[in-house]
């Protein structure tokens, strides 16, 4: 013996309720809402590591350079090197390096990224989101080239030090 087929009429149920469809869509909204969550942090974490990289190879560039005048006993050369932009010291400046400024205003430039501030010498990155990214204590990065002098050392040392802006 065979089975009927059973044919469903005009008020059979075909498709999803309201109800089922109003929870597959807030199901889909919480999860969405975390991963984007998530995508923010990882992303404000992989900012901060390029930019403890970039002020890495930046610092081992100028103590090459400042090892490199002490060895010629060029005293000029070394004192240069805290009027400089330290962009210069890289064989490739980064993509996100947006060029020198005469006091560079966040809000004109528009853009994240490093600059150089060429009234004070100090290289800036600008934040894109200075409330919720932390680097350390500070809200804006800016780093300057400063001479140090302890009172056991008789020659000159250079460091790039993040200093308030």
């Amino acid at each position: 013996m065979t089975m009927p087929i059973r044919m469903r009429g005009a008020r059979g149920r075909a498709g999803f309720t309201l109800l089922e469809f109003a929870v597959t869509v807030l199901v889909a909204a919480a999860v969405s809402a975390f991963l984007l969550n998530r995508f923010d942090f990882y992303r404000e974490q992989a900012e901060m590591a390029a930019t403890r990289q970039l002020v890495g190879a930046l610092r081992t560039a100028l103590q090459v350079r400042a090892a490199q005048a002490q060895a010629k006993g060029e005293t000029a050369a070394l004192h240069a090197l805290v009027d400089d932009n330290p962009m210069n010291w890289l064989a490739e400046k980064p993509g996100n390096y947006l060029g020198e400024f005469e006091t560079p205003d966040p809000r004109k430039i528009g853009r994240t990224g490093w600059v150089f501030d060429a009234r004070d010498k100090s290289l800036v990155y600008l934040l894109p989101n200075a409330e919720s990214f932390t680097f350390g204590s500070a809200r804006l990065l800016r780093f300057k080239v400063e001479f140090l002098r302890t009172p056991e050392q008789r020659t000159l040392s250079l460091a790039l030090n993040q200093v308030s802006g």
